[in-house]
């Protein structure tokens, strides 16, 4: 299952536009057609639907290439019916063999902006997801639904992306890295995450009512870099971040 909503819609949009744009490059070069073209291109569509949905359900860094290198891929199920029909092959420049040497018929696409509006801009809405799931991570620990509404802005707003942890069992240091956490002193397991992820060596910085002074004073004992009040911290929060390089 594909993780992510721009995915879908890029896989959909890929699969959609293979066999037009396989009529339309053939058309364009002037390349004669076999009766047997039709089936090699719906095994290819077919194909790139589950290549693709195969490639996109995995975590973007897990991902080893990108959709339309698959695309281009698919391209061998034309070719290999042109090549089975004898059709003859146009000369192509060195610096697209070298590319891609498989593409005989020179059908493959440079650029998704190949294969119309639709794909392209799918392409750069996943582009632009994958670019936000690489942003370094900041994290919250916080019971509260409108403390992340406040965070989170502010959290974008400085290049990172916001995890929300509910409780102690969600924190995982090693899967998903912070690189500061923000922890809501009030909350119930506020003390074991901030010693937890405080002895992993990342920055913690807790925040709570102005009055609860012994609690600022136990979460710097537990290794919080800073606790401050509420007030403080929501006014000061873009400053807290670390800056990044």
């Amino acid at each position: 299952m594909i993780r992510n909503p721009e995915g879908e819609i890029l896989r959909s949009a890929l699969v959609g536009a293979y066999p037009p744009f396989v009529a339309v490059a053939l058309k364009a070069r002037g390349t004669a057609v076999p009766e047997m073209l039709d089936e090699a291109v719906g095994e290819g569509a077919a194909w790139l639907g589950e290549a693709l949905g195969t490639l996109l359900a995995l975590p973007f860094r897990d991902q080893a290439r990108g959709p339309l290198e698959v695309f281009q891929e698919a391209m061998r199920f034309p070719t290999e019916a042109l090549l089975a029909a004898g059709v003859e092959q146009p000369s192509r420049d060195e610096a697209a063999v070298s590319a891609l040497p498989g593409d005989h018929y020179d059908l493959a696409p440079a650029s998704s902006q190949d294969l119309g509006e639709d794909v392209w801009a799918a392409h750069i809405a996943w582009g632009a997801a994958k670019a936000r799931a690489f942003r370094p991570l900041v994290s919250l620990l916080s019971g509260d639904l409108m403390d992340r509404s406040k965070v989170e802005p502010v959290v974008v707003e400085a290049g990172f992306r916001l995890v929300v942890w509910r409780d102690a069992s969600a924190v995982d240091v090693e899967a998903g890295r912070p690189v500061t956490a923000l922890v809501d002193l009030t909350h119930s397991d506020a003390d074991d995450v901030i010693r937890t992820v405080a002895e992993s060596g990342i920055r913690v910085i807790g925040f709570g009512p102005h009055v609860d002074d012994m609690a600022m004073v136990r979460a710097r004992t537990l290794g919080a870099a800073d606790a401050m009040p509420r007030s403080v911290f929501f006014r000061s929060l873009a400053k807290l971040l670390p800056t990044q390089v």
